[in-house]
């Protein structure tokens, strides 16, 4: 994303399913670093993935743009967060964390993208709810980062899959054949009508 639509993230002013505020907060803190783990897994987990907007404190029902302290800016870096995503995902998830300037105050996004293959599972037990085996999403009903809730929330994580095996089926018959999709479906078509006349 570009640094003008993670400005936007940030004055957004708002949670959605997609996008989610924290404090200034620390990575280095075990117990909100579960909490920031949980959302980026069930992010991973919905259409088009998420983000999540480090230095945005919530005021009531409204969300106002702080910033991050220094100390705990330095504690977000790429290689730290992915490393300790990975080993509570699995199989993995792609996430970048930016540093962003905004009205002389830093803040940080974490962008979290969408499965590639297959939905991520959580792949060991710690601390605020993280759980071996659970496939953590965010409802529409509610913001926040659960546990699959219901037969709905499933039935779209499933559809999602589907639609990735579909997309990396199509790419290798592309990529090992010189015959595309819609020949087959125009030669098939065509015999088809041939086979009709006899």
């Amino acid at each position: 994303m570009s640094e003008d639509i993670l400005v936007q993230l940030i004055t957004h002013g708002h949670e959605e399913r997609n996008l989610e505020y924290k404090s200034d907060v620390s990575w280095k803190d075990p117990r909100m670093r579960s909490k920031l783990i949980k959302s980026i897994l069930a992010m991973s987990n919905i259409p088009n993935g998420g983000a999540i907007v480090i230095g945005v404190e919530q005021d009531g029902e409204a969300f106002i743009p702080k910033g991050v302290s220094e100390q705990n800016l330095k504690s977000f870096k790429q290689d730290d967060v992915s490393s300790k995503v990975s080993s509570y995902a699995d199989p993995y998830v792609e996430l970048t964390v930016s540093q962003i300037n905004y009205r002389d105050e830093k803040y940080i996004v974490i962008q979290v993208k969408e499965f590639s293959e297959i939905p991520v599972l959580c792949k060991k037990d710690g601390v605020e709810g993280l759980q071996i085996g659970h496939l953590y999403t965010r409802p529409r009903r509610k913001i926040e980062s659960v546990p699959v809730p219901s037969q709905i929330e499933m039935r779209e994580i499933i559809n999602m899959a589907v639609d990735r095996g579909m997309e990396i089926q199509q790419k290798r018959l592309s990529k090992y054949s010189n015959i595309s999709i819609s020949k087959v479906e125009a030669d098939t078509l065509a015999f088809q009508n041939q086979a009709e006349g006899l």
